[in-house]
């Protein structure tokens, strides 16, 4: 299901472009709907280096119907247009944990949103599914679309298994997903524990894509493992968030999670599609297991999967400037 925030998709999809000289990048991002999902869905939207077509929301981490809300109510709240939103309802072969999808009913009722009316279009019910607003997206745009998953990738693995001539006008994949030399967070009856959930909730429709041949830059948690969120960070959010919308929401969001090792998961991976050249990245050749007591679990390979861009490092210090920089601009 999708709503559409201002603007005809079609059109949005074909013409749309920022006011500003240099060229914005267009891109698609799926998410589920955590703190950090929607922190990266803020990101995204309010870079001037991205042209946001479209936001699905995938049923991972979170209750969709939820979440999908939540998000509406952030778009209100920071007087965001111009991008359609969408869902799907379709369950995960892996559901997440029970207590972590529950975050999202908190999320919704966030004390912040209380002055909000809703976008007309979401109280008017004119919904449309994931994948047929990506689809519509992929099919229409003038230029290659960047896709930026911080959820399972159900939803664009149905666009490429039902339309895989569409994957001609994908320019890459940025994927929140996998971890290769370190332990998964996995904590499942039956498992191994060497998967990231993002790939262990589809393990399928991961390989769907790494099989897809389109670029991938691949952002496991190698790499966001060594990016906490700190107090001093926090703190310095906190100081922004009386002269900035968007940061006081930021901050309202982290306070849902304070007292958790928490890492920036999902907004780091919104900064490798807004800003690149922060990170290293590598050439490897990776193949994920699908079945058994390691599905998901992402490796190196010498004899099957395929090459693909994976960060093994990030600049810290840039890449916090980066996230306060643009949570001021609103």
């Amino acid at each position: 299901m999708a709503v559409n925030l201002g603007f005809t998709s079609l059109a949005h999809c074909q013409a749309r472009r920022k006011p500003q000289i240099v060229m914005t990048k267009p891109l698609i991002h799926d998410h589920d709907g955590h703190v950090d999902d929607m922190l990266s869905c803020m990101l995204l939207w309010l870079s001037d280096a991205v042209e946001l077509l479209a936001v699905g929301v995938t049923n991972g981490d979170c209750y969709v119907d939820q979440a999908f809300e939540a998000l509406v109510k952030i778009a209100t709240f920071l007087n965001l247009e111009g991008t359609e939103l969408a869902m799907s309802e379709d369950e995960m072969p892996h559901p997440f944990p029970d207590n972590w999808r529950r975050e999202s009913y908190i999320i919704n009722e966030l004390p912040v949103f209380s002055e909000n009316d809703l976008k007309k279009p979401y109280q008017q019910g004119k919904f449309r599914r994931s994948d047929t607003v990506f689809f519509d997206c992929l099919s229409h745009s003038r230029r290659s679309v960047t896709i930026v998953t911080t959820a399972p990738l159900t939803n664009v693995a149905v666009v490429l298994r039902d339309q895989p001539d569409l994957k001609k006008n994908i320019e890459e994949f940025v994927i929140m997903g996998g971890a290769i030399n370190v332990p998964g967070n996995v904590e499942e009856a039956g498992h191994d524990g060497s998967a990231e959930w993002n790939v262990y909730a589809d393990p399928q429709a991961f390989k769907t894509v790494l099989d897809s041949g389109v670029p991938i830059k691949l952002i496991t948690l190698d790499v966001t493992n060594e990016l906490p969120v700190t107090p001093e960070w926090l703190h310095r959010l906190d100081e922004q968030s009386n002269t900035s919308r968007a940061s006081l929401l930021a901050a309202k969001l982290f306070s849902l999670v304070k007292g958790f090792n928490y890492y920036f998961w999902d907004t780091v991976t919104a900064a490798a599609a807004i800003k690149p050249d922060l990170f290293t990245f590598k050439e490897m050749k990776i193949d994920v297991s699908t079945q058994g007591k390691s599905a998901g679990k992402t490796s190196t390979s010498l004899f099957g999967g395929r090459k693909v861009q994976v960060a093994t490092h990030v600049q810290k210090q840039g890449f916090e400037d980066l996230l306060l920089s643009i949570l001021r601009t609103k």
